[in-house]
């Protein structure tokens, strides 16, 4: 069932939460191999996860009381709740039952990560820059997995929260990611 939903990762049909925050900021640099690192790593294995049926929607209110929301209902541990920075504008997001997806304008990344570094702290890795001139960072939400990876590109702001995951799913994950990491070079 998921590997005829990879299909959608290949451009063709909306992809799943994972697919997508993957599919922005991790294909570019999954082609090279000078970057086989934690965050590599932590992209390839959530390629192929979910189902692909999930639409971006107009977010409503402050975004990062919903980033915050949907950390903390995937796991995450705030170190404070105090003072932290609303970030206000238009976004959009997608979510489904691995995680979610949110998208905001470019110049909001600042905000975004100061609101994140405030809130949790130092990230595991980056925020480091990508080979498309942008931005990849993350958290590890729990110590049985889970992350909020964050970022931008030239067209975007995106942040991606994702659930911790069972064995089984990030065993199947990771095979399916190699294959497809594989076919797309």
């Amino acid at each position: 069932m998921l590997d005829s939903r990879l299909k959608a990762f290949r451009g063709r049909g909306v992809r799943s939460t994972v697919q997508v925050g993957a599919h922005r900021f991790g294909q570019r640099q999954a082609r090279s191999a000078a970057l086989v690192s934690t965050p590599l790593f932590l992209i390839l294995v959530g390629l192929p996860c979910g189902c692909a049926h999930q639409r971006f929607v107009r977010g409503q209110g402050e975004v990062g009381h919903f980033i915050i929301q949907q950390a903390l209902a995937r796991g995450g541990q705030l170190i404070t709740t105090n003072d932290l920075p609303a970030i206000g504008g238009k976004w959009r997001y997608s979510e489904d039952q691995y995680g979610v997806v949110i998208r905001m304008p470019r110049e909001r990344y600042e905000a975004v990560e100061s609101l994140l570094r405030q809130a949790f702290g130092q990230p595991k890795f980056g925020p480091s820059d990508t080979l498309d001139g942008g931005k990849l960072g993350g958290y590890r939400l729990t110590p049985k997995g889970g992350g909020i990876h964050f970022g931008y590109d030239a067209e975007c702001t995106q942040v991606t929260v994702i659930r911790p995951l069972s064995k089984q799913e990030f065993s199947d994950a990771f095979l399916r990611a190699m294959k497809e990491w594989g076919t797309s070079q």
